[in-house]
């Protein structure tokens, strides 16, 4: 054990007066910054030049963002403005195919007025003609019929008789 005091002893140089002392640490300060200079700064320059790049990067970022931001605002507010326009559009669209139906309903109903005058017309022309031939055929039958009463033979003969001298004179 007194051997290990020893090393201790000569480690923190106890029975060596204060100037030695300070002789003996500014050697150890001198070795560790000789040795350790160089990777402490290199370490602190890399660090500081990553928060750099990593500021930047923010930066940029923050920037991108608010320039979503601002356009995503524009969109909103231009969206009341659009939905106006399409309600606008979808109620033009809609008058239109009404006046487009109201016309097509009109000039169907007016064809349709054409066709049943016409089908009227004609029956009416149809019912004349009937009329008439059969006012013609129950003329015809009266006739037939007063004269078949009224006639005797000797008209009967008479008629006859004149028949025959008009195909004589026409021969």
């Amino acid at each position: 054990m007194n051997e290990s005091f020893r090393v201790l002893n000569i480690v923190f140089a106890e029975g060596l007066p204060l100037g030695i002392k300070f002789l003996n640490f500014a050697i150890y300060a001198a070795a560790l910054t000789a040795l350790l200079y160089k990777p402490v700064t290199q370490g602190l320059k890399n660090r500081a030049q990553n928060i750099l790049d990593a500021l930047n990067r923010a930066s940029r970022e923050k920037a991108e963002a608010e320039a979503k931001a601002r356009e995503i605002e524009a969109r909103l507010a231009r969206l009341d403005a659009e939905i106006a326009d399409i309600r606008a559009q979808a109620q033009r669209d809609a008058q239109a195919e009404y006046d487009r139906i109201l016309r097509a309903a009109n000039d169907d109903a007016e064809r349709l007025r054409r066709l049943t005058r016409m089908e009227v017309e004609g029956a009416a022309k149809a019912a004349r003609l009937e009329l008439k031939e059969f006012a013609a055929a129950k003329a015809v039958e009266l006739a037939e019929s007063m004269i078949r009463r009224e006639i005797n033979d000797g008209d009967r003969a008479g008629l006859v008789s004149r028949y025959t001298e008009q195909l004589e004179r026409i021969n």
